[in-house]
């Protein structure tokens, strides 16, 4: 591994040092922690008795016990971390200390490695050093990937997977192991959020015209996690599918899915009204563009991957092969009318790997109004992502994410005055440095390209 590589994995964790909740703030990341806690204190996934359960909305009952619907992959990773402390430092899994250190010895992992798989990304692609680490700084605080990373949430861990899984897919010609690699990241990805691992199809596309030996390896690795998950599946609530979208789970009257046990799978009952929430999710109030606009730059740079063939093409496919399914999915099977989270946090799952087309964009992007609404976008997505990490969950049912975030900061100005005042100017630095890269990488770039560069 380049040692820039390493570098960025440790920048990346120091952000999320500087943004990890101690805190819980929802039922989601309460109801994983519930998990942890009784990990750790207990050694059971069984959440009775759990302080954290109080309340909680994201549980059902199985055979006279209590459990949270998460999966529990992301929960095995921060009770390992809430039980090391317990026995090394004496802290309890309940202290604020203990919460802060998991968000931050798992999600934050996974949010340095999905920055350090962007920048390997770009390195692959032919991107210089330099440049390279402009676009893994971006992938990781100009997206609500940034956000989300300071809270217990599968969905960074889940993203940062499925690039991850891409990443090694894309070498495995080369070495067997990155096939060894690229199955198993793939399976955490399904393991993090069961809907990531659509990341095996970008896998099958990278391998397509490899040794047939190289997909046996990449099965081999993929599929005992993902049998593994199954039978977890099975053994705590009687059916094979996630638990929070297991109908035989909603039975339990407490569960927040209980009206939906005996409805259909989906949400709306026309076109149109499917039509509006697509809208919603992608442009509205909740919209992937809305909160963060640089992934249309991302878009525009997968497009010029794909005309360019080769195999800029088929990483551009394997990278739509994931992003359009999962997109349909979450149009077709959510209701996100009434949450209270900031932005469409599922879209995570699969924003590292639409991230691979931004380095291309930039290069691309050519003229005076091209490049400002370029710019103008990437600072937007800084900003916004720097403001959802004061409150990724909250706000009113169906409040806008940027309305109860504006909330977040006015009430931390009223509590801590210097504490918002170096927020904002942190922010004003951040997005100056990565307008001067920009401009740097650019007039290197064009000088390689000059005659005799």
């Amino acid at each position: 591994m380049e040692r820039r590589a390493v570098v960025v994995f440790i920048i990346a964790l120091a952000a999320c040092v500087l943004v990890a909740k101690p805190h819980v703030l929802s039922w989601n990341d309460r109801s994983r922690l519930a998990t942890v806690e009784s990990l750790a204190d207990r050694g059971t996934f069984a959440i009775d008795g759990s302080p954290f359960a109080v309340g909680l909305g994201d549980e059902y009952r199985f055979r006279g016990r209590t459990y949270s619907d998460k999966s529990p992959l992301l929960a095995l990773q921060g009770a390992a971390v809430a039980t090391v402390l317990a026995r090394a430092a004496h802290i309890a899994p309940t202290s604020a200390r203990a919460i802060y250190a998991v968000v931050l010895g798992s999600v934050g992992v996974w949010f340095a490695l999905g920055c350090t798989y962007a920048y390997a990304w770009q390195r692959r692609l032919g991107a210089s050093r330099g440049f390279a680490s402009l676009v893994a700084a971006l992938s990781g605080v100009g997206t609500l990937s940034f956000s989300y990373a300071t809270v217990l949430a599968n969905h960074v861990p889940a993203g940062a997977a499925v690039l991850a899984s891409l990443y090694h897919c894309a070498r495995a010609r080369e070495r067997g192991l990155d096939a060894l690699a690229g199955g198993a990241f793939a399976a955490a990805a399904f393991a993090f959020d069961a809907p990531a691992g659509l990341a095996v199809f970008g896998g099958i596309v990278l391998l397509r015209g490899a040794a047939p030996s190289r997909g046996a390896i990449a099965a081999a690795a993929f599929l005992p996690l993902v049998a593994a998950q199954l039978a977890f599946n099975h053994a705590v609530s009687g059916g094979f599918g996630p638990p929070a979208m297991d109908p035989a789970s909603w039975a339990d009257v407490r569960s927040a899915f209980h009206a939906r046990a005996h409805q259909s799978l989906f949400f709306f009952d026309s076109a149109g009204a499917y039509a509006r929430y697509a809208w919603y999710v992608l442009f509205g109030g909740k919209g992937l563009f809305a909160y963060t606009p640089m992934a249309a730059l991302c878009v525009y740079g997968l497009a010029r991957m794909w005309r360019r063939g080769g195999r800029e093409r088929t990483v551009a496919l394997a990278v739509a092969v994931i992003v359009l399914p999962y997109t349909m999915l979450v149009i077709g099977l959510t209701d996100d009318y009434a949450a209270g989270d900031f932005g469409e946090r599922r879209f995570v799952d699969v924003t590292f790997a639409l991230c691979v087309g931004l380095g291309p964009a930039i290069a691309a992007v050519r003229g005076a109004t091209a490049i400002l609404a370029a710019r103008v976008a990437v600072g937007w997505s800084i900003a916004t992502a720097a403001l959802g990490s004061l409150a990724p969950f909250g706000g009113r049912p169906g409040e806008p994410g940027y309305a109860f975030g504006a909330s977040e900061f006015v009430a931390l100005s009223a509590r801590a005055p210097l504490q918002a005042a170096l927020d904002v100017a942190a922010v004003v630095v951040i997005v100056g440095l990565v307008l001067r890269a920009w401009s740097t990488s650019a007039a290197a770039t064009r000088r390689a390209a000059a005659p005799g560069g």
